[in-house]
C-alpha cells in the first residue's frame, strides 16, 4: 500500500512538472475567445449617412441617418422579412449590405467572413454569391438588349458557364423561372410586369447565388401574379438552398414566406423576433400599429385600429431619445430623454423599448446620457475657443503684413482719355493758359532787337510740350477778344 501511495504521489509530481514546463508567456495570458460568427448573414452595428450639408471646407457638417444602427443574423435557407413605413430605410438596409452604398459604420459577416471592409477587388469575387432582385421590373431591365444578354451577360462577366454551354445554361435557368424558350431573342418591352419581374429573377438567378435580396419584388403586381412569384420564390427556395432578405411593406406577404421578421422605423430596428412571435406576440407600439392597419376580409370582424398622432420625424433631425416618442401612446418621460437599448426581451425576441427595461437600466441610462452631453459640451467648448484663437491669430497676422507692406508713390495726375478724348476737366487749362501770358507779357518793342531775339528763344521753349486740346474745348470755348489783340500785336 505504501509502495502504491508513493507512485501515485510521484505520477502527481510528474504531472504538475509537466504544468509548470508551459511557456510562461502561455501560464500568465488567456488567449480572448475570438466571437464566432455561425451565422449565414450577419449584421452588426451597421450604419449608412448620407451627407446633406458642408462647412466651407467641404467637411460633412449634417447628416440623414438612414440606417441607424441596426443589428439581426439569417440562418442559411431562411427568409427573413424586413417591414416598415416608406421612407425607414429598408431598401437602403439592402443595397448596403450588397455594399451598393459604401458603409458608414458597423460589420457586415456572410459565411463568417467580414466583407464590410473589403476592398472592391476583392469583393468582386463574392458578388455571384450575394444578389439583387429590385423593386421596379420596368426601370430594371436595358431596353436596348434581348431577354437571353439580360439573363446571361453577368454569367460572362464571372465565367459562371462557357461560352460553348452559354445558350442551354440561360435557357435551363428561363425555364426554371417560367419562361419559355423563345423568349430568349425578344425585348423586355414585348412583355407584361409580371413576365418582367421572372426575367428579373432570372438574371439573379444565373449567377447561382447564395443570398437574395428582394426589395419588394412583387409590389408593382397584381394581386393573382403576386401569388405566382411569391410561390415560385419558396419553391426555388427549397430546390435551390437560397436564403431571402425579404423586403416589403405589405405585412401579409411577410407573414406568408418569412421564417423570422424585422420591422424598422425611421432607420432603427424596433423589433425583431420569429415569424409566430412577432404577429403574435407583439411588443413594440409602433409594431401593434403597423399590424392593426391591416385590413381583414371579413365584415363581421371589429378592428381596433391605432391611430398614431403627428407625422413621421424628419430623419435629418431626428427627435432627442427614441424615435417614436413623438408618436407613442406609452411614451414615458425618459422616452424623449435617452433613446432605449435593443434588447433580448423573450428568446430570440428583440424589442427596443424602455417599457421592457428595469428601473436600474434606466438610472443607468440617465447617468451615461448626463456623462455624453457632458463630453459633447466640452468638444463644442474646445471648438468655440479654438475659433476665437484661431481668428485673433489672423487678424495679428494681417495687422502685421499691413505694418510691413511699403507705401506705393502715388503716380502723378494725368490727362485721362476716353475714347480717344481728353477730360474736360484737364483741357479747360489751356484755354485760360494763352489769356494769363497774355496779360502777364509786355507789349513788343520792335526799336530793340533783343526783345525779338528773347522771344524768339523762349518761342521754341512753349512749342517743346503743346497742350493738347480737344474738339470739344475748341468749339465748346470761344476765344476772348484779349487774346485776339494781344495775337494781332
Amino acid at each position: 500500500m505504501a509502495n502504491e501511495e508513493l507512485l501515485t504521489e510521484v505520477k502527481a509530481g510528474n504531472e504538475a512538472d509537466e504544468a509548470l514546463a508551459i511557456a510562461p508567456e502561455e501560464r500568465r495570458f488567456t488567449v480572448p475567445e475570438v466571437p464566432v460568427h455561425d451565422s449565414f448573414l450577419e449584421v452588426d452595428g451597421l450604419c449608412k449617412y448620407f451627407t446633406v450639408d458642408t462647412d466651407i471646407l467641404g467637411r460633412p457638417t449634417k447628416f440623414l441617418k438612414a440606417v441607424d444602427n441596426v443589428s439581426f443574423k439569417v440562418k442559411k435557407g431562411k427568409t427573413l422579412g424586413i417591414v416598415g413605413e416608406s421612407g425607414c430605410g429598408k431598401t437602403t438596409l439592402g443595397r448596403t449590405i450588397l455594399r451598393l452604398y459604401d458603409v458608414t459604420k458597423g460589420d457586415v459577416w456572410f459565411k463568417g467572413q467580414k466583407i464590410s471592409d473589403l476592398k472592391n477587388r476583392e469583393f468582386d469575387k463574392l458578388r455571384p454569391n450575394m444578389q439583387m432582385i429590385f423593386q421596379d421590373p420596368y426601370a430594371s431591365l436595358s431596353p436596348r438588349i434581348t431577354v437571353g444578354e439580360i439573363i446571361g451577360e453577368a454569367a460572362l462577366q464571372h465565367k459562371i458557364v462557357e461560352r460553348s454551354e452559354y445558350h442551354d445554361y440561360i435557357l435551363s435557368v428561363m425555364d426554371m423561372c417560367g419562361l419559355q424558350p423563345h423568349y430568349f431573342e425578344r425585348y423586355p418591352h414585348e412583355f407584361s410586369g409580371g413576365q418582367r419581374q421572372r426575367i428579373c429573377i432570372a438574371r439573379a438567378l444565373a449567377l447561382k447565388p447564395e443570398l437574395v435580396v428582394c426589395d419588394e419584388p412583387v409590389s408593382a403586381l397584381d394581386v393573382s401574379i403576386q401569388a405566382q412569384i411569391i410561390n415560385m420564390l419558396i419553391e426555388l427556395r427549397k430546390t435551390l438552398g437560397l436564403t431571402y432578405l425579404f423586403i416589403s411593406h405589405d405585412l401579409s406577404v411577410v407573414k406568408h414566406i418569412s421564417d423570422e421578421v424585422g420591422v424598422m422605423y425611421l432607420g432603427n430596428m424596433m423589433e425583431y423576433g420569429s415569424n409566430d412571435a412577432i404577429f403574435n406576440h407583439t411588443l413594440h407600439p409602433y409594431t401593434r400599429a403597423l399590424f392593426s392597419a391591416v385590413p381583414v376580409p371579413n365584415p363581421h370582424v371589429k378592428m381596433n385600429r391605432i391611430i398614431l398622432r403627428g407625422d413621421i420625424p424628419s430623419p435629418v433631425n431626428p427627435p432627442k431619445g427614441c424615435k417614436f416618442h413623438t408618436r407613442c401612446e406609452n411614451c414615458m418621460d425618459i422616452c424623449s430623454k435617452v433613446a432605449p437599448p435593443f434588447k433580448e426581451v423573450e428568446e430570440g425576441h428583440f424589442c427596443a423599448c424602455h417599457l421592457y427595461t428595469t428601473e436600474e437600466e434606466r438610472e443607468q441610462l440617465l447617468i451615461e446620457a448626463e456623462e455624453e452631453e457632458k463630453r459633447l459640451a466640452e468638444i463644442e467648448a474646445k471648438k468655440v475657443t479654438f475659433k476665437k484663437v484661431w481668428g485673433t491669430v489672423t487678424d495679428k497676422v494681417k495687422s502685421v503684413i499691413k505694418k510691413d507692406k511699403p507705401e506705393e508713390a502715388q503716380p502723378a495726375e494725368t490727362p485721362i482719355e476716353q475714347n480717344g478724348e481728353v477730360a474736360e476737366s484737364v483741357t479747360a487749362q489751356p484755354a485760360v493758359q494763352p489769356e494769363q501770358n497774355a496779360v502777364q507779357q509786355p507789349a513788343p518793342c520792335h526799336s530793340e532787337p533783343a526783345c525779338h531775339s528773347e522771344q524768339s528763344e523762349e518761342a521754341p521753349a512753349v512749342k517743346e510740350k503743346p497742350a493738347k486740346k480737344s474738339k470739344k474745348a475748341a468749339t465748346a470755348q470761344p476765344v476772348p477778344a484779349e487774346v485776339k489783340d494781344a495775337e494781332e500785336k
